[in-house]
């Protein structure tokens, strides 16, 4: 099952050739991160607060198929690819109003004792969240 975001590209988002400069991807795949992560109940302004464990990046790659217009909606699907001892993989697929893929984010997000930065392995309460929201099944 994938999380669904909405959004539309906006003056900010595009470049002199008025398309979406290629960075701004990562900024709405970010901001579809962040509403998975609040819609699970575990907002990142908690997380941080909490001060207990956090999810740098480590790594990202983007591929664009077609490019994004000034006014046009974007539907972002988020899912997880993979959850290993210490990591997990988001995928979000950027789908236009005729339900085609336009561009597809990856990103891999370590997890880290805040209070140390050294790695940890996934909170339980991560993976909890993230099957009660159904990205994970109940494995």
């Amino acid at each position: 099952m994938a999380f669904v975001y909405t959004t539309t590209i906006r003056f900010a988002d595009v470049d002199a050739a008025q398309v979406v400069y290629f960075s701004r991807v990562y900024e709405m795949a970010h901001a579809a991160y962040e509403e998975v992560m609040a819609q699970s109940g575990l907002p990142i302004r908690g997380v941080f607060e909490r001060r207990e464990w956090g999810m740098p990046l480590v790594h990202t790659e983007a591929q664009y198929r077609r490019p994004w217009r000034l006014g046009e909606r974007v539907r972002i699907t988020g899912s997880i690819d993979e959850v290993t001892d210490k990591s997990v993989a988001f995928t979000y697929r950027f789908m236009d109003d005729d339900d085609q893929e336009r561009t597809v984010v990856n990103m891999r997000h370590v997890f880290v004792s805040l209070r140390s930065f050294e790695s940890c392995f996934v909170p339980a309460e991560f993976t909890e969240a993230m099957r009660g929201i159904g990205l994970l099944d109940e494995r």
